[in-house]
């Protein structure tokens, strides 16, 4: 007898010690299948809801260029958009070196910024003690993370920055007018109905860390918020995955024009990562995917266009047992 969704869950689940597990199957109609098993918060018995959001950590950074290609179809910004055009107020505190970087050269983490998969501490410690309004924190921000040399040319190589897609988030609310968190809810989050999407660590279920895993309450610094920070339910999140599904397909959607999926998807520089998207190949389809954490919570995304499918995958501890949890499940969902 052929299993469920949730029985496959649970099994994966209790082999590896993870609290709670949630993955979704999806087309480009909707959501195919959904389970969700296991306790909001460990030690304890209250089961997770379906309703329950999952952080889902760097598959924030998809929905921050996607919002950037929606300004960039209103005229309110251009891919070449630079650093010294979008933030004139700055170029007097930055590297000069940084002056000619552009939109499109921060998305494919190619601004010479260092790559940072691993957070400096003494930074970190700065940037959790701005204060005030987070659009003013985010500049001060940028300053700090851009007084410097660039660790190599701009455009010149990859490397993995968080703090260019911060950079990116920056330059999207100077030509608005409005935070980015505000941009996530008027360009994604509303018209994708999206309603219990969010920032920070969610409030209903418990992200653990260490092994066993311990629950805390715990996020990456505000600022960061355009790299990293979004939680959301699996059912929501299946709305943007199925945007992007749908685009990759070149099908109509809501929100952006197929010109603009060709360029989010596209890998310009050979280098096996677009904007917000890592590339695959997997035998001649092409993938989309996307693995995201701050460490207490891990989240997957992975698109199959020509299968017309998405899958997704989120668990609520960090521990790399988990992580392997839900590359295990993404795997067996989309072998």
């Amino acid at each position: 007898m052929k299993t469920t969704l949730a029985e496959r869950l649970e099994a994966i689940r209790a082999e590896s010690g993870v609290p709670a597990i949630a993955a979704l199957i999806g087309d480009s109609k909707g959501i195919r299948d959904f389970a969700a098993v296991g306790v909001r918060r460990a030690g304890t018995r209250e089961a997770v809801r379906p309703e329950d959001p999952f952080h889902i950590g760097s598959c924030t950074k998809a929905m921050t260029a996607t919002a950037a290609a929606r300004l960039v179809e209103q005229g309110k910004l251009r891919w070449e958009t630079t650093l010294a055009d979008a933030l004139p107020q700055l170029k007097p505190q930055i590297h000069r070196d940084y002056h000619a970087v552009t939109l499109r050269q921060l998305l494919y983490h190619r601004a010479g910024l260092p790559e940072d998969r691993t957070a400096d501490p003494i930074l970190f410690l700065r940037l959790r003690g701005l204060t005030g309004d987070i659009r003013q924190q985010r500049l001060e921000a940028v300053k700090l993370v851009l007084e410097k040399k660039p660790a190599h040319a701009p455009d010149a190589q990859f490397a993995y920055s968080n703090f260019g897609y911060m950079v990116a988030g920056a330059m999207l609310e100077q030509a608005t007018q409005s935070s980015w968190e505000q941009l996530m809810q008027a360009y994604l989050f509303k018209p994708l109905r999206m309603r219990a999407a969010g920032f920070g660590p969610p409030e209903s279920i418990a992200g653990h860390r260490g092994k066993p895993p311990r629950p805390q309450m715990f996020d990456n610094p505000p600022v960061l918020g355009p790299a990293g920070t979004v939680h959301c339910p699996l059912r929501e999140w299946a709305a943007f995955a199925r945007l992007h599904l749908q685009g990759a397909r070149g099908e109509k959607n809501a929100l952006l024009r197929a010109e603009s999926f060709q360029t989010l998807h596209a890998d310009s520089y050979q280098q096996d990562y677009a904007m917000g998207w890592v590339l695959r190949r997997v035998g001649t389809e092409r993938r989309l995917l996307h693995a995201g954490s701050n460490t207490l919570w891990f989240a997957m995304a992975h698109i199959a266009p020509e299968r017309n499918r998405f899958y997704l995958c989120a668990a609520n501890w960090g521990h790399p047992d988990a992580q392997n949890a839900v590359v295990k499940v993404i795997e067996s969902l989309s072998e």
